[in-house]
């Protein structure tokens, strides 16, 4: 079988990341807030390829066929999906690591055993993916975010809007679990985006997304130009819907609700994070994933290959 990445090493000082941020294509988006928020990470931070993944051996393209493009009597190119972790640096010239593309079919153990292994040698302690969620808000207010994470105790003070649910899993959820289970701080943001522009670029999702990646983490990450854009994409939704009476009363009736039924909980609250806990040195953290690739190796790839810890 064939490798499952190539590293392409950078140049100069050694890398010293403590944060992961991931996003996949192909899992839920709503309102493309991850993409947008991936996109303005490597537009405005300086960034280099660390490693490639085999994307051949990952994707079914029968499922997700590439787009090609036929111009009169040839075809005259394809768009290829690729999945990369990058480096970044950000505002302050901090280190910060970035997994991004294609949503991986199949090997997803493998897959996630090589990030892990990529990540805690480089010293990550810290991940954190993001994504958009069809809600029924409206977006003439604030973006709720929701998050969830292995340490329950170094989450923000959130209601509890979410209880028990079962759903289709997805290579960022997956990837969280695991994460966790090796003992790092693994968490994930969602924003919750109106359900009527969920297939369309909301960029006041993403700025929201990458301001609680900030503020989770301590990166100083760019959001400006996402803020920018979420001031114009608002004044055209609102253009739009003034012109239908239908749409102008369901986005009045959503916020009614979100007035009525939104958390009670102050500004400070929301963005306050809990002081660290005792994590794992990275010692530990490196002792957890060797004896997990060492029962990957065993063959050994049920429940038992992550420390006998069961999901759903």
């Amino acid at each position: 079988m064939s490798p499952l990445f190539t590293v392409q090493r950078p140049a100069g000082q050694p890398v010293s990341p403590r944060v992961l941020i991931h996003h996949f294509d192909g899992a839920m988006d709503a309102g493309n807030a991850g993409a947008l928020a991936v996109e303005q990470l490597l537009m405005t931070l300086p960034n280099e390829r660390l490693a490639t993944f085999a994307i051949d051996s990952l994707i079914d393209y029968r499922a997700r066929r590439p787009v090609m493009t036929y111009i009169h009597n040839t075809y005259a190119s394809v768009e290829m999906p690729e999945l990369v972790l990058d480096l970044l640096q950000d505002d302050n010239g901090e280190d910060l690591l970035l997994l991004h593309g294609a949503e991986p079919d199949f090997r997803w153990d493998e897959f996630v055993g090589a990030v892990a292994h990529l990540a805690v040698s480089m010293g990550v302690g810290q991940a954190i993916g993001m994504s958009g969620i069809p809600m029924a808000v409206p977006h003439t207010r604030p973006t709720y975010i929701h998050m969830h994470g292995s340490s329950p105790e170094l989450l923000p003070a959130q209601p509890e809007i979410f209880g028990r649910v079962e759903l289709p899993g997805s290579m960022t959820g997956y990837l969280e679990l695991r994460l966790g289970e090796l003992g790092l701080d693994s968490r994930g943001v969602a924003a919750a985006i109106p359900h009527y522009v969920a297939r369309d670029d909301f960029p006041q999702g993403a700025s929201a997304l990458l301001a609680a990646v900030a503020q989770s983490t301590g990166l100083a990450l760019p959001v400006g130009d996402l803020e920018a854009a979420a001031s114009i994409n608002r004044a055209e939704i609102d253009a739009e819907a003034a012109q239908q009476p239908e749409v102008t009363a369901v986005v009045a009736a959503l916020e009614a609700q979100y007035d009525a039924l939104a958390p009670r909980i102050s500004t400070e609250d929301q963005q306050a994070v809990a002081p660290p806990a005792d994590l794992p040195s990275a010692d530990e953290i490196g002792a957890r994933l060797e004896a997990f690739l060492e029962s990957k190796d065993s063959g050994d790839l049920g429940t038992r290959g992550w420390g006998g810890a069961r999901g759903l």
